[in-house]
């Protein structure tokens, strides 16, 4: 923890303040705090071209502690979707691992589904896919708070990868914790094809293209519910399969 801190301490030297952001060092506080399991202070004010460039800096002070950037994520729970980044430690949990139930300040689960891009920008595979968030990241659950926070993302638990039978239609899909019910499908607001057009067009419009091989991670909705000490979580998705986790 000592080497991140003095990480973020460097890159908030390295970088100049911009009118329209949150200073380097407000966003460094903010890393390190996410990183030590405390909550945040909220960054006051925030439109969206603030609290994109938040974002953007926060995914740059955590990309080292975190791993690298490995695709991209949408909140795919509001219309229109809200976009954040994959670290590798959000795709670095295999369906069956056993994590601490505490691995945030304010941990809760999202649902959801991981599509990888083939060769023709569609989906070449998809898996279940289980968002570990830590809310203390988008304090009071706006839509600046959850894009400056990119979205709560910390870990992720991945299931296996298989074809995504429809793309085009909204799967039908059961999130259970303990052996009852958390959430009866992805709530998903439109099929997994439209949302990833949608990111498509928009990442074109950056100069940034989507890539065959990237990783796009749609999530639903967070569960209101911490995970507690002994309980196994499990979503079940038609046609593809089930990812889980158990937490200690």
């Amino acid at each position: 923890m000592r080497r991140a801190a003095a990480a973020l301490a460097l890159a908030a030297l390295a970088a100049p303040a911009a009118a329209a952001c949150p200073e380097m060092p407000a966003v460094a506080r903010f890393a390190l705090d996410l990183l030590e399991r405390r909550e945040p202070a909220p960054f006051p004010g925030l439109g969206p071209a603030d609290a994109r460039c938040a974002q953007e800096r926060l995914v740059a002070m955590l990309a080292q502690p975190w791993g690298d950037v490995s695709g991209h994520a949408l909140a795919a729970d509001v219309a229109p979707p809200l976009r954040g980044a994959l670290f590798f430690a959000n795709l670095r949990e295999s369906s069956g691992a056993t994590l601490a139930a505490r691995y945030g300040a304010r941990p809760a689960l999202a649902p959801g589904l991981l599509l990888r891009l083939g060769p023709d920008g569609g989906v070449e595979a998809a898996s279940p896919y289980l968002a570990l968030l830590d809310l203390a990241a988008t304090p009071g659950e706006g839509v600046a708070a959850r894009v400056a926070g990119n979205l709560g993302l910390r870990l992720g638990v991945v299931g296996a990868s298989a074809p995504l039978p429809a793309p085009g239609a909204l799967p039908r899909a059961m999130l259970q914790a303990g052996g009852g019910a958390m959430a009866a499908g992805l709530g998903f607001t439109a099929p997994p094809a439209a949302l990833l057009a949608g990111l498509a067009r928009d990442l074109a419009a950056e100069g940034r293209p989507l890539r065959p091989g990237e990783h796009v991670a749609l999530l639903g909705p967070p569960v209101p519910v911490p995970p507690r000490p002994g309980e196994t979580w499990r979503l079940d998705v038609e046609g593809l399969g089930a990812v889980s986790v158990a937490f200690r």
